[in-house]
């Protein structure tokens, strides 16, 4: 805990310099900014409320590059500064507003850096921060420590870091500079469908997570299956796991909005539908309208988002087909993949409107690594190969039988030429005795007819 305050301490060393961003705030100009603080009056509330509407839309990026050009000393320059909560005041939104601006209350955050405080005035703060977190602030300035006891900046939304030991995943995400608050809001969301609310997590993440992939070193993984996830979705949010899966289909998901290929970095991405293994455990969901439960055993189904395929899925299947703009091809053999744990979440299932239930739910991981774990020898072949090799072991065979045979017979006429010298070197050639021995000399003569 005392390494994490030092650390904290030293991020918060440097307050950013900045200019002037009232030109990235639409409507607003100088002496409306001045009018929305302090908002001592209903009208400088309704100001202030209307200006942190706006600033949501601003990209924080921009900000940050203006916030370094120069030091922030008026009103509307763009600045950056970031210590540690010491309190959080809670205002409701003027009823007149709130349908308007979509939210209903706003926040006036005291932060400390070096012993002096400042004030964050923001529409969105995660429900878990307290005291001694670290907050981010990226915004404009509404008064400066020279025109007033406390400077005061006003942002769409702040950076948070929990003040607690942080897991694995949480500091290698926090190593490639990814925003932590992102991670806040994700937990009130447990079991739902994924909603605009999770849309900068979600490709923040994915975009970190195809980063830390090129890293050399990485941190081990904590091995999980789908009951890691479904015990404890919560509290699982942003650990760095391992799952061994087996593939079901891969879809190629395109993303149309600028914005979201900003922080995607590409123009699509990749959803992996996949199987966990369960092992003993029997998971049962809930039916609606006096159904029985819909029950799994041994396996439950695992989304897996990354955004670019490793090689041995990069190749277009002959069998792919197109659905709303998204390619979907099938996928056979066992993955295993390494990345980060979203959140659990609720998406339609034919399998469970076939058993009249509600939406399937299920973990949804976010991938840095996916690897093959199918055998070397059925990945270099392919099954589509498998009958000519067959037909060529077959051919090999016969070819193999008629050698054999070819060499057999050519050891039986060398045995057989060899058994019948030796039988001509054991025959004599020695005459009777009782033969007459001028038969044995002078030439021979025909026999000659007898006279009757």
């Amino acid at each position: 805990m005392h390494a994490l305050c030092v650390c904290l301490l030293m991020l918060c060393a440097n307050t950013a310099a900045g200019d002037s961003a009232i030109d990235l705030i639409s409507g607003f100009d100088q002496t409306r900014l001045e009018k929305s603080y302090p908002p001592t009056e209903p009208e400088g509330l309704n100001e202030l409320c209307k200006l942190l509407y706006r600033l949501r839309n601003v990209d924080e990026s921009r900000l940050q590059r203006i916030a370094t050009a120069s030091p922030a000393s008026t009103i509307g320059d763009a600045v950056q500064d970031t210590g540690q909560l010491i309190d959080l005041k809670r205002v409701l939104v003027p009823a007149t507003l709130r349908e308007y601006l979509g939210f209903e209350s706003i926040y006036f955050l005291e932060i400390e850096r070096d012993g002096k405080p400042f004030l964050v005035i923001t529409s969105r703060v995660p429900p878990e921060a307290q005291s001694g977190d670290r907050i981010d602030a990226t915004g404009i300035l509404l008064s400066s420590a020279e025109d007033s006891e406390t400077k005061a900046i006003a942002c769409g939304e702040v950076g948070w870091f929990a003040n607690r030991p942080m897991s694995s995943g949480e500091k290698l995400l926090l190593s490639q500079n990814f925003n932590m608050s992102l991670l806040a809001g994700l937990a009130t969301r447990n079991r739902l469908p994924l909603t605009p609310s999770d849309g900068d997590a979600f490709y923040t993440m994915l975009a970190t997570a195809n980063q830390i992939a090129s890293l050399e070193e990485l941190p081990n993984p904590t091995f999980a299956d789908p009951v890691t996830f479904l015990r404890d979705g919560k509290d699982a949010i942003g650990q760095w796991v391992q799952m061994e899966v087996d593939g079901v289909q891969i879809t190629k998901i395109a993303v149309s909005s600028a914005e979201r290929q900003a922080q995607l970095g590409s123009d699509h991405y990749y959803q992996i539908d996949a199987i966990g293994d369960l092992g003993e455990v029997v998971v049962k969901i809930e039916g609606v309208n006096e159904q029985e439960p819909v029950e799994f055993k041994t396996r439950y189904p695992v989304s897996i988002a990354v955004r670019e395929l490793p090689a041995f899925l990069s190749k277009d299947a002959t069998d792919s087909r197109e659905y709303d703009g998204s390619i979907v091809r099938p996928l056979r053999g066992k993955l295993l993949m390494t990345g980060f744990f979203f959140r659990l979440w609720s998406y339609e299932s034919e399998f469970m409107q076939q058993k009249g239930s509600k939406n399937q739910f299920g973990p949804l991981l976010i991938a840095a690594v996916v690897e093959n774990l199918e055998p070397n020898a059925v990945r270099s072949i392919g099954v589509e190969k498998i009958g000519s090799f067959a037909a060529l072991a077959i051919i090999c065979g016969i070819l193999g039988i008629w050698l054999w045979q070819r060499s057999t017979n050519r050891h039986d006429d060398q045995a057989k030429r060899k058994r019948m010298n030796q039988q001509a070197q054991n025959v004599s050639f020695d005459l009777p005795a009782n033969l007459n021995s001028d038969h044995n000399s002078g030439p021979h003569q025909e026999p000659q007819d007898e006279a009757p």
